[in-house]
């Protein structure tokens, strides 16, 4: 007796055409709608941080991370991303290699932005975190341990960080410019590049370091700092019924910045996930055959990176008193700040 082995193919359990209707309903009304959200509230943010003055440190974290935030909702919503990730299922149809290469090129630029920036706003939390522990264990002398000039550098030396291992990844990919006889058009297509290829240790090698450095380090320093604040907070409590204003305003100062860490950690939570789980999840859709699955997370998880990039305006509203008063000024919803 002869047995055969009939091999079968597995159909997908999400179709490519709803797929691509799913990914379009995202990119073009849930995104965007966030995106709008946020980005005004991000420049309420500035505006109401910059009037209380920048002399405090926490200030400063606070506009650089709404100024990440208005950046990152930019060049992820912007048009040529849009274009290439929903419009032609990541393909340019009907375009010389010259308009091609011109969409490619502006994709490239918002692509850069949008990973150095987003990067950086999930790494500004612990120097959050780090400034409030100086405050809360060395009252009486971090003015002197942390200073403004000593605030801008670090911020500064960030960005330069992720700016310069993200622009190596720039070379990782290229269009590729062929025709497609079976549908007769010119197809522009995004794909990994001939440089990624021959530098598969290298580029294994970065991409540990951009993992680690914004998905892996800095959440779990943010969530114990945030611990640790809490209990000496809760501790010293009871010891400190008679404050004064300013360690009235420190503690204040503190629950809000541990609010918008709280949300941070929820947030890189679910953003981490494509790490522990690769076979379902990707943070690219120029990952090597993406399955339809992984296709929608990764713009679940881009919605859930542009939830929390929205959502700093809301706490500041909620939970500082000083804050909401001066934005209601602004609004013309009162005539002066309480001073």
């Amino acid at each position: 007796m002869v047995s055969l082995n009939v091999s079968t193919v597995e159909p997908p359990l999400i179709s490519d055409e709803l797929t691509r209707h799913i990914i379009r309903i995202l990119m073009f009304i849930v995104t965007p709608s966030i995106a709008i959200f946020g980005i005004t509230g991000n420049v309420m943010s500035i505006t109401v941080l910059i009037k209380h003055g920048l002399h405090k440190c926490s200030n400063i974290l606070l506009v650089a991370l709404a100024f990440s935030d208005i950046t990152y909702l930019i060049s992820f919503n912007s048009v040529p991303k849009i274009f290439y990730e929903a419009v032609n299922d990541h393909e340019v149809l009907g375009f010389n290699v010259q308009e091609a290469s011109v969409v490619f090129f502006f994709f490239s630029v918002f692509n850069f932005l949008d990973y150095s920036v987003g990067l950086m706003s999930l790494v500004l939390p612990m120097l959050i975190t780090i400034e409030r522990l100086v405050v809360i264990f060395l009252p009486l002398s971090f003015k002197r341990v942390i200073t403004p000039n000593r605030t801008w550098i670090a911020v500064i030396s960030l960005e330069a960080y992720f700016f310069s291992i993200c622009f190596y990844t720039t070379f990782w990919f290229e269009l590729d410019y062929t025709t497609d006889t079976r549908r007769n058009v010119s197809v522009g297509l995004i794909k990994r590049s001939t440089f990624f290829y021959e530098h598969l240790p290298s580029v294994k090698i970065i991409q540990n370091i951009l993992v680690y450095s914004s998905i892996i380090i800095p959440p779990i320093f943010t969530d114990v700092g945030c611990i640790v604040i809490s209990i000496k907070i809760q501790i010293t409590s009871t010891k400190r019924r008679k404050l004064t204003s300013k360690s009235k305003n420190s503690n204040r100062t503190t629950r809000m910045l541990l609010a918008v860490c709280a949300v941070y950690i929820f947030t890189i939570t679910f953003l981490s996930l494509p790490i522990y789980i690769p076979e379902y999840a990707s943070y690219s859709l120029t990952d090597e055959a993406p399955s339809n699955f992984g296709k929608l997370f990764y713009q679940l998880v881009n919605i859930v990176g542009c939830t929390n990039s929205s959502t700093d305006f809301i706490v500041y509203i909620v939970l500082n008193k000083n804050f909401r008063a001066t934005y209601q000024v602004m609004m013309g919803c009162r005539e002066k700040v309480k001073r």
